[in-house]
């Protein structure tokens, strides 16, 4: 969920955790209205930007906190928790103390102790929000695999356009209380919103494709969307599924095949040229098979190029230039 600051993220979190009544209007889950249950019977998580971890409890007493006395002496409930830190990967910490460990670490704390109640839904609220680059990314994927392996369904508010291509499955964009606008992430970026619209300022509109890893060796990996065969850096596990995000800047033309060292080169036709008043560059919109990517060039390059619509020409990126957001098993 998606939306400018006051438009009601929060207070939607809020009001499904029960930690606000509604002033009319019902709240259902699984088709059971929940909206008089109170806050400890409706067996959702809820994760915040900063998690409220336990300074005089270590990590492991942390994360069962939730957990009733009899379910804490379950074996089986045991052989899933260690499961779950595994897939977290912070197994090593459960003796350790809160003090001193990193941002990403204590998020990772606070969403176990969520999952091992085995909630109904997870709620977050920009719970990446106060963490450095790195560790964002990493997280992402973190997040993303380990939400779906224990079947989760999650509603996630955020800010941040790379929250969203590396967990969304939907999204919804609220503004002034109102849900505007839902569905798939690809529909909801194939709108072509105006350019003043919160959508548009939220999305630099960098290229956002999907493919199944078919090949990886030697710090490359090859993965395959539509019938054409890309390249990025990294080792990859083949079949799994690869979300990457490209830079329009990063995307070459050429109205010729051209050698150069560059890996990826797919032949597009051009379908849209837009170009901003008193801007000196251009955005070419592009078809290749059943993907559209769009390339930012100066528009004295496009004049020297001649390039227009319904023309054939040829796209080229580096192997370095795709950022990866989602990997999962396909």
């Amino acid at each position: 969920m998606i939306g400018p600051t006051g438009s009601g993220k929060t207070t939607v979190l809020n009001l499904i955790a029960g930690l606000l009544e509604p002033d009319n209007g019902s709240i259902l889950m699984d088709g059971l209205d929940i909206t008089s249950l109170p806050v400890e019977a409706r067996k959702i998580g809820y994760t915040f930007q900063n998690p409220s971890l336990f300074p005089h409890l270590n990590v492991y007493e942390n994360i069962i906190f939730g957990l009733s006395k009899k379910n804490r002496k379950n074996d089986n409930s045991d052989l899933q928790i260690t499961s779950l830190l595994n897939d977290l990967g912070i197994s090593h910490l459960t003796s350790r103390n809160i003090q001193g460990l990193s941002g990403g670490e204590m998020q990772k704390i606070s969403l176990a102790r969520m999952l091992v109640t085995k909630p109904k839904i997870m709620l977050m609220d920009e719970p990446l929000a106060h963490l450095d680059t790195p560790t964002k990314r990493r997280l992402r994927l973190d997040l993303r695999r380990v939400l779906k392996r224990q079947s989760v369904p999650t509603i996630y508010v955020t800010h941040f356009e790379d929250d969203v291509y590396a967990l969304a499955d939907s999204v919804s964009i609220l503004q002034n209380g109102v849900i505007e606008n839902t569905g798939r992430l690809e529909s909801i970026l194939a709108a072509n919103p105006n350019p003043s619209s919160f959508l548009s300022n939220t999305f630099s509109g960098g290229n956002y494709l999907e493919g199944n890893v078919v090949d990886s060796k030697n710090g490359i990996s090859t993965f395959k969307v539509g019938s054409h065969l890309l390249e990025t850096l990294g080792d990859y596990s083949v079949d799994s599924k690869l979300g990457i995000l490209v830079k329009p800047e990063d995307i070459i033309l050429s109205k010729e095949m051209v050698k150069t060292s560059a890996r990826n080169v797919v032949k597009a036709k051009v379908t849209n040229i837009t170009k901003q008043s008193n801007s000196a560059v251009a955005d070419i919109h592009l078809v290749v098979d059943r993907f559209r990517i769009r390339s930012r060039i100066t528009e004295e390059s496009r004049t020297d190029l001649g390039i227009k619509e319904d023309d054939y020409i040829f796209a080229i990126f580096k192997a370095s230039s795709p950022q990866v957001v989602r990997e999962e098993d396909s």
